[in-house]
């Protein structure tokens, strides 16, 4: 199951966050695993649910073979982190503005996105 999860949340980093800083790419990996409850069962069914991340609509093949084996050291490790995104469950590109963001909090920037916490009781 630990080894799934890796997968999954590795090539969710290197799709979405091998160009980010390394903060970035942690902050990436938080939110998906703050979307699983940092349950490793459930963090490929996170990856793959339909319009969540953007690369699963259409997958490509690695191309960087340093870049994934970099995302799949981030990916092990950030099972071993604490969350330092408060909790974030969403983020964004800074070249765009999604249509839901009236509906989550600020969490702060890491790297080029912009990451968020459902709202509620602070």
């Amino acid at each position: 199951m630990i080894e799934a999860a890796l997968l999954c949340l590795a090539l969710n980093l290197y799709h979405e966050a091998r160009g980010e800083p390394l903060d970035g790419q942690f902050a990436v990996a938080m939110v998906t695993l703050n979307r699983a409850g940092r349950d490793p069962a459930k963090v490929c069914d996170v990856v793959a649910a339909p319009y969540q991340f953007s690369w699963t609509l259409k997958p490509s093949d690695i191309k960087d073979e340093a870049a994934y084996r970099h995302a799949q050291a981030v990916a092990r490790l950030s099972f071993l982190l604490t969350d330092f995104t408060g909790g974030a469950t969403h983020y964004h590109t800074l070249a765009i503005k999604p249509h839901w963001i009236s509906s989550v909090r600020v969490a702060g920037q890491w790297g080029n996105h912009i990451f968020y916490t459902r709202k509620g009781p602070k």
